[in-house]
């Protein structure tokens, strides 16, 4: 299995000594390494695959870091910036694993590019299914971009129905969790 995949960043057992994107990041990162994404919601334990749960979990906290921008308004700026350093801090991870993984430098550009693509995709999809509370929707973006086929099936709607329980369940954290990147992503989404 590719468990170790994405996670070649230096990893510390503290989470208060490392900046809150780094810290939900690796948050993100552990949470995607969930056997249940693989063997009960239909993703697939490969590279691609591994990516798409990342993605899915990324797509939680930056969701939930908009709406507390949305919320503050101009007091914001920190939830814009911990979200920007969140991007940023999971491309330059993708291009480390490129790399290790032996794709050379041109390559390696061309593939970060197509992901960073592929992640603004998703993250627009998931938000707009989030925003609505619409499992139908959700299930059919992750029969896309986790299953890859066209119809949803029983994996997906059973994802669907956790990761919209995951929201609501990450409405009622205090922002503070997600600005001090001391979430516990995985405790809430895969309970």
């Amino acid at each position: 299995m590719l468990f170790s995949l994405f996670s070649r960043r230096k990893q510390t057992s503290d989470n208060a000594t490392r900046e809150p994107a780094e810290a939900l990041y690796q948050m993100a990162l552990s949470t995607s390494r969930t056997p249940s994404f693989y063997l009960e919601y239909g993703a697939e334990d490969t590279i691609d695959g591994r990516f798409d749960v990342l993605c899915l979990c990324v797509s939680l906290v930056m969701y939930r870091l908009r709406k507390i921008v949305r919320q503050q308004g101009d007091a914001s700026q920190s939830a814009q910036d911990i979200s920007q350093k969140l991007y940023d801090i999971m491309f330059a991870d993708m291009d480390l694993t490129l790399r290790e993984m032996g794709v050379g430098d041109l390559g390696v550009a061309k593939r970060v590019k197509i992901m960073s693509e592929a992640f603004a995709g998703r993250l627009a999809a998931y938000s707009s299914a989030f925003d609505e509370l619409d499992a139908s929707t959700l299930a059919t973006a992750f029969a896309r971009n986790i299953g890859r086929r066209e119809q949803a099936g029983d994996a997906e709607l059973k994802l669907a129905s956790l990761i919209l329980g995951t929201i609501t369940k990450l409405e009622n954290c205090e922002d503070d969790l997600f600005l001090s990147g001391t979430l516990d992503l995985r405790d809430i989404a895969i309970s």
